[in-house]
């Protein structure tokens, strides 16, 4: 069986208005930057990409770009953060074929192991040098947006899903929400039916006590331990338990105004519904985790193997996790993702049938480090995106995302994919917020991670998240 090896990330709080802004507007390039020469095709191709073309309804996007026809980026050259590292060969071979188009060089890099969206694009800002095209997740692109991002409210795209997942600050778009994504317990259909002898149907576990029978029905079967829960610290905490914030009563209203009685201490997560219900819940699956031998041993390439091959059930992640579970995934296997169900769904009655999901990650266009032609060019390979077939193919079909943009209406191409894209055709997402600490998966995965391992009560473990939120003041 081949693994792979995958990063651990860490997150860092970065105080972005400590940041020097960026005095070279070539600095974004980690390649040879633009020569500077704006001419004048390309200056026109800048105003179509930004405007649309005349006439185009904002429903009805042009079945060619900008880019197919005519639009001329000969010499510039722009740079992209991608901070999804599992599609990397996907948006270089991207990039290729948009340059190929407009003559532009757009370079693709991710960040490192040692590193996180937080921490990557902080010490670009710092150092001058931010890359044009500047992949993050909404907290980290609402930190900064305001002072280094460009308008993006006139894009082609701006008003069929742009304003409604993209980060705003007041009437102003500032980025292109690159996908949609949820989280959940995937689940391996057809290894459950094999186990127990007979179909199965999600919709039938309603609530945990449902969950817990199941369990005990798949373990007394054979499959002794049909979960697998991961260690890393972005999963349990930035994951997991933040589903605890965006379900008190499924509003985002409500998720942001939770967060700040919790830095004003006046939260007791001891008497929470939602933070119980979501432990309790949690309790069940550590108590069948197939790694509860060694909990923070486990391995994230062997769960996918697992859960792909029918050796566990049942796995907490989402629909991103298809780019290592394909690596093992039998044809005909049927997968799929539930809600995290709990018992007591006091103040949100929808817990039981949501996933807590939105765009994951945005893209915003620098306005400081990279110059007018540069900022045009990157506007247009977002349009090439969204409005060709060949850049739609990218999103839908190389890259297995769930696109924001409603006017792209590919169906997705993968079984998790495709859970996502009918819960959220029903409205069936809870939103989350732009505003979490850079440094909450961290510092918060660490202390989880002692509840994972049971070395921690459940009320210790309500003190520390407590004292952490009360630490931000």
């Amino acid at each position: 069986m081949k693994k792979k090896v995958l990063s651990s990330l860490l997150a860092l709080t970065l105080a972005i208005g400590a940041l020097s802004g960026c005095g070279n507007s070539n600095a974004g390039n980690d390649s040879a930057g633009s020569d500077g020469a704006a001419n004048e095709s390309a200056a026109q191709a800048g105003t179509e990409s930004e405007t649309g073309e005349e006439g185009q309804s904002a429903e009805e996007p042009a079945s060619e770009t900008a880019a197919e026809t005519g639009a001329d980026f000969s010499g510039v050259s722009i740079t992209m953060l991608n901070t999804k590292s599992e599609i990397q060969p996907q948006l270089e071979a991207a990039a290729e074929e948009w340059g190929a188009l407009t003559g532009a060089t757009l370079e693709v890099y991710t960040i490192g192991g040692d590193s996180s969206p937080a921490k990557e694009i902080g010490s670009r800002y710092a150092a001058n040098n931010a890359p044009t095209l500047v992949m993050g997740d909404p907290q980290d692109v609402s930190d900064f947006c305001e002072e280094y991002g460009a308008d993006l409210s006139g894009e082609s795209w701006a008003a069929n899903g742009g304003t409604k997942y993209g980060i705003m600050k007041g009437d102003v778009l500032y980025s292109f929400p690159f996908c949609i994504e949820a989280r959940g317990l995937i689940y391996n259909r057809t290894a459950i039916e094999e186990i127990l002898g007979e179909a199965w149907d999600p919709a039938s576990v309603t609530n945990m006590d449902d969950l817990a029978a199941l369990f005990e029905r798949l373990a007394q079967a054979g499959m002794e331990l049909p979960v697998a829960l991961n260690m890393e610290d972005w999963s349990i905490a930035g994951h997991y338990l933040t589903q605890m914030y965006e379900e008190q009563d499924g509003t985002l209203a409500t998720t942001e105004k939770f967060m700040e009685d919790l830095k004003a201490g006046t939260v007791d997560l001891t008497e929470n519904v939602r933070f119980n219900a979501m432990l309790e819940t949690f309790e069940l699956l550590m108590e069948y985790n197939s790694n509860k031998s060694d909990p923070l041993a486990a391995d994230y390439d062997m769960n996918a193997a697992d859960l792909a091959e029918g050796e566990v059930a049942f796995w907490f992640n989402g629909n991103w996790a298809w780019a290592e579970i394909s690596d093992y995934i039998e044809d005909g296997t049927e997968l799929g993702l539930m809600s995290v169900v709990q018992n007591d769904t006091t103040g949100n009655a929808n817990v039981n049938t949501y996933l807590c999901g939105g765009a994951t990650k945005q893209v915003m266009i620098d306005k400081e480090c990279n110059d007018e032609q540069q900022q045009a060019a990157a506007k247009n390979f977002l349009d090439w995106l969204v409005n060709s077939e060949a850049g739609q193919n990218v999103l839908v079909t190389e890259c297995s995302l769930v696109p924001a943009i409603s006017t792209i209406t590919q169906e997705a191409t993968n079984p998790l994919a495709r859970s996502v894209q009918q819960y959220a055709a029903e409205g069936k997402l809870f939103d989350q917020p732009s505003n979490y600490p850079g440094d909450h998966w961290a510092t918060v995965g660490a202390i989880m991670q002692k509840y994972l391992a049971g070395e921690e009560t459940r009320e210790e473990f309500a003190k520390e998240l407590q004292d952490y939120w009360t630490g931000l003041n």
